[in-house]
């Protein structure tokens, strides 16, 4: 019971992270206020932004300090796998990058915005990791997971600009904004809170660092559709915390052998085949692709919101009868091919949706062609089709 208690929050201890916790939103405040207004926003954003984070992080290391929960002679074995976890996310990133393309970096990179940029950047980090290592580490000494949610929360709401919040309008935008910026970044923020449960600041900023480093300082960039963003940004966090327990737990002796050959080995192999297999799968990596139907052209055999799964093939290859899918515009489009013709320019396709009037008004290409529809998943597509507006599907475009 004495050795219970003594690992128990106590009451000096929460109130200093009540503090901080305080310290936190009233900098979110006022990053988010309209001060730069009144001084420049250079000034504000390079000059003194960097400053009260350097004094955040400096008045959290004279606290009392309170000892991370791992083992402090794996303290470097936890830097080297928050090193790879960062290297892996960068290597998927940019796998995914060479599938969506990739596009110039919108931030500067002559020497001055290089250090800058280092600067505006690495105070931030530093500071919320120092926060973030003392609230963990003082209100439990045993892995709570609600305290891990609660945390990552925090730090993921006062990670996301308050524009994002106040301009919500609709349920479209709000289920377009959990995917694309909130479920990435709370599942950023939940690996580094356990990073920094086991390791203390050092880990999590190793992680972020060469992460955020990246993506600041290459000059090219991954430029990855909103679906692929949240794929990555959602499955590598959550498969890199399950590793990260199943590794560790095993490096400190804390598992019985038969638990780790049964359990932990199978469990982190078949987690890292499965995410990895979706990530390849949604960006398109594999021969088959899912893809959403957003019209009831091909009715009754697919309806608005089901998925269909696309196989690749070469677009000389096509029969009368098959279902293709096709881009024509930036429009991708799955309709039934009714005709083939061939003269001097080689194959071209009449196709129709079964549910139109007539058929389409152009010839489709052999090279327009993506593939033919092998399967269709019913209504599992709703969730994309209530993120897209309007404007994204011109049906105007499309017989019916």
């Amino acid at each position: 019971m004495v050795t219970r208690e003594k690992f128990l929050p106590t009451k000096a201890s929460k109130s200093r992270c009540c503090l901080l916790i305080g310290v936190m939103i009233c900098l979110y405040l006022l990053e988010n206020a309209s001060i730069t207004s009144f001084i420049d926003s250079r000034i504000f954003n390079y000059i003194i932004k960097p400053i009260l984070w350097i004094g955040v992080a400096y008045i959290v290391w004279l606290l009392p300090k309170v000892r991370a929960k791992g083992l402090l002679k794996l303290r470097s074995f936890l830097n080297w796998w928050a090193f790879n976890f960062a290297v892996i996310y960068i290597m998927v990133s940019v796998v995914a990058g060479m599938i969506d393309g990739f596009g110039k970096s919108p931030y500067s990179h002559s020497p001055i915005g290089i250090i800058t940029n280092i600067i505006f950047i690495g105070s931030m980090l530093v500071g919320r990791e120092f926060i973030r290592s003392f609230i963990v580490n003082n209100l439990t000494k045993d892995e709570k997971y609600l305290i891990f949610i609660l945390v990552a929360l925090f730090m993921t709401i006062t990670n996301i600009s308050l524009n994002r919040f106040t301009h919500l309008n609709g349920k479209v935008e709000i289920v377009k904004f959990i995917a694309q910026y909130f479920a990435p970044e709370f599942s950023q923020n939940l690996l580094v809170t356990y990073l920094v449960y086991l390791g203390g600041a050092l880990p999590a900023i190793i992680y972020l660092g060469i992460v955020q480093g990246f993506h600041w300082l290459c000059p090219i960039l991954p430029d990855l559709k909103w679906i692929t963003k949240a794929l990555i940004g959602v499955l590598c966090p959550v498969f890199f915390l399950m590793s990260m327990q199943s590794i560790y737990l095993e490096e400190s002796k804390e598992i019985l052998k038969r638990e780790k050959d049964k359990e932990s080995t199978i469990s982190w192999i078949i987690t890292s085949i499965l995410s990895i297999a979706i990530i390849w799968f949604a960006v398109g990596v594999f021969p088959i692709y899912p893809s959403v139907i957003a019209t009831g052209s091909m009715e009754p055999m697919i309806k608005p919101g089901d998925v269909i799964i696309v196989k690749k093939i070469d677009g000389n290859n096509v029969k009368i009868g098959e279902v293709i899918q096709f881009r024509r515009d930036n429009i991708l489009i799955s309709h039934r091919v009714i005709e083939i013709k061939e003269d001097d320019q080689g194959k071209s396709y009449r196709t129709k949706g079964d549910n139109n009037s007539a058929p389409d008004s152009d010839f489709v290409k052999p090279e327009q062609i993506k593939g033919k529809i092998t399967y269709v998943v019913p209504k599992i597509g709703w969730p994309t089709l209530l993120m897209k507006s309007k404007e994204d599907i011109p049906l105007e475009k499309i017989v019916f």
